[in-house]
């Protein structure tokens, strides 16, 4: 039996509702990427939303061209040399970040991301007492990687097309506890599609590499990730913190005033979306830990003995 946190979209567990439309549906492109999967006080799963995803494709490689930002690694056969946080260690790296930041900003797409802290880990909420913790966390992850999704398949933000037929990608290295978690995800939003109608919220999901020059959506997305990260984990590496620094700043001009924890905890789950459409940071905790207590499963009825 699971207990979790009393998010109204937990109360229906079958498929998400076809919800009324709010215009034609999008067929959105979803790059997911974590950062805390290798040890570390915390995970971080991150989803870059990206309806139109030709134009912020093409001025992410735009910027890599003008900075020269080319592939030095002979085994990978690709143009550009991938936009990744943990080796950042030039001047060049942190100017190619922040002109990715600016394109963020100004492109259509948006960001979500879930935060949990592990030294809050409590694995009754995922299981029952005698099976294996490393099943009760992979169960986790699953649940969380739910969470970020199911809220914007059901009930799409003002202004937003609702999504159908998403296309989802996930790093190939990025898969926690040896865990494919894509099965999971697609038994859940990809069902028949004579249940739902003519399209599906999730038409295909797959494994990619994220240093192939295809997939610069995936590094930004493992970009936005990681730095959330440094700011929770500061690394001694300066060009990493300024690349986090770099978002804060493009972020303040957007009405997102800090990345801390403090910041996000003053938002509740259900109104996080709509007070900070454009790049969200939930911290993820059971019902009864946000002021510091601790939820036990429901009271249990005590048997009656029957009478001889």
């Amino acid at each position: 039996m699971l207990y979790f946190a009393d998010e109204p979209w937990l109360a229906y567990t079958g498929p998400p509702r076809q919800e009324e439309q709010k215009g034609p549906p999008v067929a959105v492109r979803i790059y997911a990427d974590e950062a805390g999967t290798h040890g570390g006080d915390w995970l971080i799963i991150g989803m870059l939303f990206v309806p139109d995803h030709g134009p912020l494709h093409s001025a992410l490689c735009a910027s890599k061209e003008n900075h020269k930002y080319y592939n030095a690694k002979p085994r990978r056969k690709a143009r550009y040399k991938e936009t990744h946080l943990a080796e950042f260690r030039s001047q060049r790296d942190v100017d190619v970040a922040r002109e990715w930041f600016d394109a963020f900003a100004v492109h259509n797409c948006f960001y979500r991301s879930l935060v949990f802290d592990w030294s809050t880990w409590d694995a009754h909420f995922f299981g029952d007492p005698f099976e294996p913790e490393a099943l009760k966390r992979r169960r986790a992850y699953k649940k969380w990687a739910e969470l970020l999704l199911q809220p914007e398949f059901s009930t799409p933000l003002e202004g937003y097309a609702p999504i159908r037929d998403a296309k989802f990608y996930l790093d190939r290295l990025r898969i926690l506890y040896e865990y494919d978690v894509l099965d999971h995800l697609a038994d859940r939003f990809s069902p028949p599609a004579s249940y739902l109608g003519s399209s599906r919220f999730i038409a295909s999901l797959q494994h990619t590499n994220s240093w192939a020059d295809a997939n610069q959506c995936l590094q930004l997305c493992d970009l936005l990730t990681g730095c959330i990260y440094q700011e929770l984990v500061p690394s001694q590496n300066r060009f990493k913190l300024a690349a986090r620094d770099s978002l804060k700043n493009r972020l303040q001009q957007l009405g997102v005033e800090r990345l801390d924890r403090g910041y996000w905890r003053q938002y509740h789950p259900v109104s996080l979306r709509q007070k900070q459409p454009k790049f969200s940071c939930w911290f993820w905790e059971p019902e009864g830990r946000r002021d510091g207590g601790r939820r036990t499963r429901p009271p249990q009825q005590p048997k009656r003995r029957r009478r001889r």
